[in-house]
């Protein structure tokens, strides 16, 4: 299979929602660690700009018939934000390419003129949400890029063996 491609990004634009859209520097609400609920009401939250990927399946998001009050986020980074951590070298990005660090999963480079983006790890250990509405006045303030299919149906494949994985109380023994 050699010489085909299959292009991994298209640019949207307007406040149509799909699963693999990449939100850049968008807020995200913070709560602090030592949040309590006796005391929430008069708790402050933070919040920060983050470049996001929309998790929130797309079915769910049509446009006038929402499934779901609020989309699911993960933060994704360019590989040149990744400056320490075993993430930071090569072979914990060929790792994450791997599958095997599955709280990560990289997409790849963007080419598209004007939209090009470095090799991005999303990180499934931190997830935001988010309003629909509020999320819908933020895609349509700028275009931004959608992961296509197949890519973003792995992603989606990668974020459900994630969550989905279970922790045996006894595990078979290697074997030696």
């Amino acid at each position: 299979m050699t010489g085909l491609t299959y292009p991994w990004y298209r640019v949207v634009s307007g406040d149509d929602l799909e699963q693999g859209d990449l939100i850049e520097a968008c807020p995200v609400f913070l709560p602090p660690d030592d949040l309590d609920a006796a005391s929430a009401a008069v708790t402050t939250f933070n919040w920060e700009e983050r470049d996001v990927v929309v998790m929130t399946q797309t079915c769910d998001l049509v446009k006038g018939r929402e499934k779901v009050t609020e989309v699911l986020l993960c933060p994704i980074w360019q590989r040149s934000e990744l400056t320490e951590g075993y993430l930071a070298t090569s072979k914990g990005l060929e790792d994450a390419r791997r599958g095997n660090l599955p709280g990560f999963h990289l997409v790849a480079a963007c080419s598209l003129a004007g939209w090009e983006r470095d090799v991005r790890v999303v990180d499934f250990r931190r997830v935001y949400s988010l309003p629909v509405g509020f999320l819908r006045r933020q895609a349509s303030r700028a275009d931004r890029l959608r992961l296509l299919p197949p890519y973003r149906e792995h992603l989606a494949q990668a974020f459900a063996r994630f969550f989905m994985r279970i922790g045996l109380p006894a595990d078979i023994p290697p074997f030696r």
